[in-house]
């Protein structure tokens, strides 16, 4: 078998360029890095390879020289390409170790041809430290088949073991020679170097296409699996969203139930207070009006002028509006409606809870002291709702005093004051204080202290006033009682409520 130089060159060409660029071509869409560098590595190695080809057609410095720097910084470029595929992997220490032993290779080749005039002996070199370089071809695609089988990881191990196999070979024949006139002379071990070069660099880039390919195909299907969950974990999500939805509207809807339920099972509680508040303008009603028909059945001309007449009927349209007050304030606290925002004064929604709670106070000898803020303080809500909050309170500071309570003065006092734009009601009795058993979960429903309650009412008034962007807390000691203390915002600005 006959192997000319320009047949050499043809194979070569054809091998590291064509099949490079093609590969360049075929992954351009990929946009990748990697194939860019083994391409352009490749094609640096086949121009190489070209000069190497053409002695004597070309100035002798560039044959021994820039023709080996080009084929050291190829096969530097298309190692370093390799083992991007073994990343996230540390492969720092793997680059360090190809630049130094292609530093290395380059310092004795110009050493033997520069000084030495040792062509026989560069020739091995040459030879003998691509097979030694090119082995790692075989290590990476072992790797990469490793890591998860692969039909490019073993084609890489092949195209490895050919690269190393026809070098080493090489290296045997030219040594075995002795000596040489001409690198490109025709013998058995140049023929089997040529073939196994020509067969090991088509495998290799195989076998990289192949191994990229896989990649990527992996990495599509991730991405197409992370799609599919994250596409069911919004369909749950949603899913979750609309239970969730519902599980509000029915808290909603339980609260309001309960609402309602408390406001019955206080309205027991109210009846004497509202029968006794009452029974005061009625009576006085009654006296003003027949005070007013005994003087029309006089037959006296000045009846109708005279000034006691017109005081009793100024004082029969203040009782009469007082009832009316007493009457619409139980009225608007427990209708059984919905929510009704409006702008409200504070102070008098303390005032109209207070004519029903005073005279329940006074029948426990309970004393009240009454501390409003001299201006009003203005809220936006749910009126009903926060009057039934501090009627609860009221409750509460009332049942603070058992029977057995003797030691000293019963007083309840309530506060409303203004801090910056924070309205503040404080209810404060001098009781027997909260027993810490129970003081810690105070606010959570079904949890009470009285041997009649239902462990509601607190549980709804800290549910109300937080849905009015307020809050409310307590302090309680056995010696000085308990404080109740609401918190709302003072605005007159609707609600998102």
């Amino acid at each position: 078998m006959r192997l000319d130089t320009q047949t050499t060159i043809f194979m070569i060409c054809f091998v590291y360029v064509m099949l490079h660029g093609a590969i360049w071509l075929a992954l351009q869409e990929y946009r990748s890095h990697q194939v860019k560098l083994w391409c352009a590595s490749g094609m640096v190695s086949g121009l190489a390879v070209i000069l190497l080809a053409i002695r004597g057609q070309i100035p002798e410095f560039v044959f021994m020289f820039v023709a080996q720097l080009l084929m050291v910084l190829g096969n530097w470029g298309r190692m370093v390409a390799l083992r991007m595929y073994l990343l996230p992997q540390p492969q720092n220490s793997a680059y360090r170790s190809y630049t130094i032993a292609n530093v290395a290779y380059m310092a004795v080749f110009c050493y033997l041809i520069y000084v030495q005039q040792a062509e026989w002996e560069a020739l091995m070199l040459f030879n003998g430290f691509y097979a030694v370089l090119c082995f790692d071809y075989f290590r990476i695609g072992a790797k990469v088949n490793r890591r998860e089988a692969s039909l490019g990881g073993r084609l890489l191990m092949w195209a490895g073991l050919s690269f190393s196999i026809t070098l080493g070979i090489r290296t045997l024949g030219v040594w075995m020679a002795g000596t040489i006139d001409d690198i490109y002379s025709p013998s058995w071990h140049q023929a089997v170097m040529v073939f196994g070069q020509f067969t090991a660099i088509t495998l290799s880039n195989i076998a990289f296409l192949r191994i990229f390919l896989e990649i990527e195909e992996r990495k599509k299907m991730t991405t197409i699996r992370e799609l599919a969950v994250t596409t069911e974990r919004s369909e749950n999500v949603h899913q979750n969203s609309l239970k969730l939805q519902e599980l509000l509207q029915e808290r909603e809807e339980i609260i309001r139930q309960l609402a309602l339920f408390n406001k019955t099972a206080g309205m027991g509680a109210l009846v004497a207070s509202l029968a006794h508040e009452l029974n005061q303008p009625l009576t006085a009603i009654q006296l003003n009006a027949e005070l007013i028909d005994s003087a029309f059945t006089q037959d006296s001309a000045d009846a109708l002028s005279d000034a006691s007449i017109k005081e009793a009927m100024v004082d029969l349209m203040k009782d009469n509006q007082r009832a009316a007050t007493i009457i619409k304030t139980p009225r608007n606290m427990f209708g059984g409606g919905r929510k009704s925002l409006s702008s409200f004064d504070l102070n008098e929604l303390v005032n109209d809870v207070l004519l029903l709670c005073k005279a329940r106070l006074g029948r426990n000898l309970i004393d009240l002291e009454l501390n409003l803020h001299p201006q009003p303080l203005h809220c936006t809500g749910d009126k009903s709702q926060l009057q039934q909050v501090f009627l609860n309170l009221m409750t509460n500071a009332n049942d603070a005093f058992p029977s057995s309570h003797t030691s000293g003065k019963r007083v309840v006092v309530v506060r409303t004051e203004l801090h910056n734009d924070t309205a503040v009601i404080s209810v404060t009795d001098n009781g027997m204080g909260i027993s810490p058993d129970i003081a810690g979960s105070l606010f959570e429903l079904l949890r009470t202290n009285k041997i009649e309650g239902m462990g509601v009412g607190l549980w709804l008034s800290r549910t109300i006033v937080e849905a009015h962007q307020g809050a409310i807390h307590f302090v309680t000691s056995a010696d000085k009682g308990t404080t109740f203390t609401v918190t709302l915002p003072v605005t007159t600005e609707p609600m998102v409520y």
